[in-house]
């Protein structure tokens, strides 16, 4: 099993053969407006590798059984039965024809499940697609019984009663195979191709063999009903009985689908379940993040940090995305520009009620360099109040130091040192410096006036 470059643990599923790299579903530029996903680091379109540790059927069995449990599919479940047991009762030309014409309605919607499952659905198809082309697909299985009654014939003529015995065996046992295949080319010829269908029937190994049990029970399930109800009242009997048919019907042509599904790298084409696809539900801002992730792993710091920028000002008000740029810059040491950051960060911390994640940020700063001042006043006294909030009167006292030495002209510097002033109460041994600074901004205040 390849993996994915970015995530060592996790198994690929797309491959970029310009880069020579394989990928997860996280890692590729699954924006719609492209026709198909690209890669990230080159923007070309990358190749689906198909889905991956796909479950086998007799895992999701529960799921199965609820594939019908839906009202478009339920309800054409019930009125096909009613039909059914309707043409039934009523017998001749009429009744012959009612029950054809539900045959081809459910037929088409049982085969219209097999290829969606095939194709990765996970939800039973339109009720609306089943009302054309079922009388077609009957017509093609009637040519494809008589088409095995005649092989079966003629190897009786050729080998004998015996070889014609086990040749009835062979497509007993194969009929799924037979309306897998026809599913699969919608052609007659695959699917009475006895070599064809040995070969799928081979390739599928033991789980056709634990199908065949499931659909055995199924089928013996259906008997038994028809026992318990049989000195019931006709008309109603023979509509539950339906109903109980064609949802086992849906439930195996499902069955069936998702085994070709399971077994699709052995057969040579690539799908994914619709459950896995990504595309429909990742976001716009979860999208770039990806992509974020990629350069950065891809050491295209330069690239990450634009596509930052573009976060910035497509979502003013992602706490996630902030907070992600600040451990981007943090990671790469760029106190420079995490001073041009810091406005934009405070704002939005302030805004969401997170002042404390200001003070975090500056502790974690000071881990690079500890002598690091902000370069702004108004930065320091933001953070210093993010501080005092804390309780880290240490790091209020740090911040606002000397601040009117370093910016005599800032208008909020009374504020700030009156705060300040605060910070020093708290600490032991600082009474007489909180006095002296008080003094200090008498004088201030005096001058200011």
């Amino acid at each position: 099993m390849a993996y994915c470059k970015y995530h060592p643990l996790t198994a690929s599923t797309y491959h970029c053969e310009s880069c020579q790299i394989n990928q997860c579903d996280h890692c590729v530029d699954d924006d719609p407006e492209h026709p198909e996903p690209r890669c990230f680091v080159c923007a070309g379109a990358v190749d689906s590798l198909g889905a991956t540790d796909i479950a086998p059927f007799w895992r999701r069995l529960d799921r199965a059984f609820h594939y019908p449990m839906n009202k478009q599919t339920m309800m054409l479940i019930f009125i096909a039965s009613l039909l059914a047991s309707l043409g039934a009762f009523i017998g001749g030309i009429t009744g012959f024809c009612l029950s054809l014409i539900v045959t081809a309605i459910t037929t088409k919607y049982s085969f219209l499940c097999l290829q969606r499952t095939t194709d990765g659905g996970v939800t039973a198809p339109d009720m609306n697609e089943a009302f054309s082309g079922g009388f077609k697909i009957i017509l093609h299985i009637i040519f494809i019984l008589i088409g095995i009654s005649l092989m079966i014939v003629g190897v009786e003529r050729l080998f004998g009663g015996l070889a014609s015995v086990l040749f009835s065996i062979f497509w007993m046992v194969c009929l799924p195979a037979v309306f897998i295949n026809y599913a699969r080319f919608e052609q007659i010829g695959p699917a009475i191709n006895p070599i064809e269908i040995g070969r799928l029937v081979f390739t599928l190994g033991g789980a056709y063999l634990l199908l065949l049990l499931f659909i055995a029970i199924m089928i013996a399930s259906v008997g038994t009903l028809h026992q318990i109800l049989e000195e019931q009242v006709y008309f109603f009997s023979a509509i539950l009985q339906s109903i109980v048919s064609y949802y086992y019907l849906i439930v195996i042509f499902h069955l069936m689908g998702y085994l070709i599904f399971q077994k699709q790298k052995i057969l040579g084409f690539t799908s994914r379940l619709e459950s896995s696809e990504h595309s429909a539900g990742r976001s716009s801002q979860n999208r770039m993040l990806a992509n974020i992730d990629v350069l950065t792993k891809e050491g295209q710091f330069d690239g990450a940090c634009a596509t930052f920028k573009q976060g910035l000002q497509a979502f003013p008000t992602s706490y996630e995305l902030h907070s992600r740029f600040f451990d981007f810059l943090y990671g790469l040491n760029k106190l420079d520009e995490i001073d041009a950051f810091w406005p934009t960060y405070l704002d939005l911390v302030g805004r969401q009620g997170r002042e404390n994640q200001a003070s975090t940020a500056y502790q974690r700063l000071l881990l690079l360099d500890k002598h690091y001042q902000p370069t702004s006043p108004d930065v320091r006294y933001r953070i210093a109040q993010a501080c005092f909030e804390a309780g880290k009167s240490v790091l209020v006292v740090k911040l606002l130091n000397g601040l009117h030495r370093d910016d005599p002209q800032y208008k909020a510097l009374i504020p700030a040192y009156e705060l300040m002033a605060k910070a020093l109460d708290d600490l032991p041994n600082k009474r007489e410096q909180a006095e002296k600074l008080r003094r200090m901004m008498r004088q201030l205040a005096h001058h200011s006036t």
